[in-house]
């Protein structure tokens, strides 16, 4: 299966009352989210056919325009595991025991992310995921007690000019490195 691992669009930096869980997208994260959703949907193969997301606002709020650009009619999952605080190994299970078809769009936050792709990947070098950001890896679950889960690198989506990184090399990830604070 393939995971899209979307990092949640820009959102407001305070919400007077509501703390972090509690932010919203603003209007450049809504329509880059927007942008990078319907390049999403261009393609069966890299459209979701399930969404995974965090509960938090700016989390869901990413999910649902991403379902909506796609045409998604199923119901988006909210997973406490996609949450900050998530449990890693936990997703990990969650994802093993998944036998959707198509692919998995997981909606959350940085460094969880990123976090989740090295665990899966290894080894390798990871530049982190932009705000709307996508990281696709083809994933093979573990079978039976003995077998090894498997995991590759597809691509990696920078929102600003849907510029698409296709290699883990040093010189392909140079222009790729995030440059906002994690949230």
């Amino acid at each position: 299966m393939d995971l899209l691992l979307f990092r949640h669009g820009e959102a407001v930096e305070n919400a007077p009352g509501l703390g972090d869980a509690g932010r919203w997208l603003t209007a450049k994260g809504r329509r880059v989210t927007r942008k990078v959703a319907r390049w999403l949907d261009e393609r069966s193969s890299r459209r979701p056919t399930a969404i995974w997301t965090s509960s938090l606002v700016r989390a869901v709020q990413s999910a649902e325009i991403l379902a909506a650009e796609i045409g998604l009619v199923e119901e988006i999952l909210v997973r406490p595991e996609l949450a900050p605080s998530g449990d890693l190994s936990d997703l990990v299970r969650l994802i093993e025991a998944h036998r959707g078809r198509g692919p998995l769009a997981l909606v959350g936050h940085e460094p969880s992310l990123s976090m989740l792709a090295r665990n899966l990947l290894g080894d390798v070098a990871w530049p982190g995921i932009k705000k709307s950001g996508v990281a696709a890896i083809r994933f093979t679950p573990a079978e039976g007690e003995e077998g090894r889960r498997e995991a590759s690198f597809r691509f990696l989506l920078q929102p600003k000019g849907l510029e698409v990184v296709r290699s883990l090399d040093a010189n392909s990830l140079e222009e790729a490195a995030p440059q906002q604070p994690a949230a």
